[in-house]
């Protein structure tokens, strides 16, 4: 890549992955490190994130006082900041600004940061703070409105934050050993309790996987396994271990309440995986009915599921259609197409 100019960026994340908390934030460390491999060489990129805690009042407490540690950046003057999630970070990157009201500001909206943080109570308070923001970068369409409507804002660009092909590709010669995986915290949002209903109306040898964490799910699932329902719980994965989970299964399944723009998804599709979801807008952002995966009706568990069954009997032929078509999709969002533009958006 060619230098057009010196450009200094920081990179500001609520999340991290850690040692204990593999899978937390990892697209922001995603792409950092292909911020870092594709930068003009002259180019100087940093980051700045908030190390998760436990998941407890205190803990969350304790996670924002740690903002301190942001201090020694108000003494540095940067051409570009990106900040990941909205709230509640906005208001650290606001207070920088204002010593470097030259600085660009860029904010990437991820979903529950401005669909469910924001609201007709605060909105005011947080359309206060984002007027200091040049360029906004929502993930998805309905996560965009959002950004409009609460915030009244201008949208820069839609980009989601990228799946990385290098990670997440179909593997040669790996057995299907899995009916359905499901991929995400055990959390209402993310439909467990659908979940939950579809397994017990499943006939008890349909495999499922089960890659998340939520103690009292946990505890439900292990009830379903104790009831001779066939299902895996994993837990603070790697991405390597995850490409190989996504490989061994049929289909991802995510019932999801709401979604950003669904990485996990995308993560499936690229490893050859056909995706079954809620029909929420969200996912009509990212699948062709009947080509590279299913929206249903959710509300229906009686219907969702004699059609779950349905597609874990597909014929190879049909099956294999569905899987090319989930490898060829969104191909432009891959992790590398996403860095260029945002090095574009940063030099703009």
């Amino acid at each position: 890549m060619q230098d057009i100019k010196k450009h200094t960026i920081l990179l500001v994340s609520n999340m991290y992955p850690s040692k204990d908390k593999k899978y937390l934030g990892i697209f922001v460390k995603n792409q950092f490190e292909e911020l870092k491999r594709i930068k003009g060489s002259s180019d100087t990129l940093n980051i700045y994130y908030l190390q998760g805690l436990h998941a407890s009042r205190l803990g969350t407490l304790l996670k924002y006082l740690s903002t301190v540690t942001f201090l020694p950046h108000f003494f540095r003057k940067y051409d570009t900041l990106h900040l990941h999630y909205f709230y509640p970070l906005i208001i650290l990157v606001w207070m920088y600004k204002i010593f470097h009201p030259k600085t660009k500001l860029v904010v990437t909206f991820h979903g529950s940061d401005i669909n469910v943080q924001v609201n007709r109570k605060n909105q005011a308070l947080f359309r206060y703070f984002a007027k200091k923001i040049d360029y906004t970068i929502p993930v998805g369409e309905v996560v965009a409105t959002n950004v409009k409507e609460k915030l009244q804002l201008p949208i820069g660009q839609l980009l989601p934050v990228g799946v990385d092909e290098k990670t997440f590709y179909p593997m040669a010669g790996v057995p299907k050993a899995y009916d359905f995986i499901f991929v995400g915290s055990f959390l209402i949002a993310k439909g467990v309790e659908t979940l939950i209903d579809v397994i017990t109306r499943l006939p008890k040898d349909t495999s499922f996987c089960l890659v998340g964490k939520g103690a009292l799910y946990e505890t439900k699932f292990k009830q379903l396994q104790s009831l001779g329902h066939t299902l895996e719980i994993k837990i603070d994965l790697s991405q390597d271990e995850l490409r190989l989970l996504y490989n061994k299964s049929k289909f991802l399944f995510l019932p999801s309440k709401s979604e950003g723009f669904s990485s996990v998804t995308m993560e499936a599709m690229y490893c050859g995986v056909p995706v079954i979801t809620s029909n929420i807008p969200q996912f009509k952002e990212q699948i062709i009915q009947g080509e590279n995966g299913f929206m249903l009706d959710t509300t229906d568990v009686n219907g969702l599921s004699d059609k779950m069954l349905q597609l874990k009997q597909l014929d190879t032929v049909a099956y294999t259609r569905l899987a090319r078509g989930a490898s060829q999709s969104l191909k432009d969002l891959s992790l590398n197409n996403v860095c260029k533009e945002l090095l574009k958006i940063y030099k703009a």
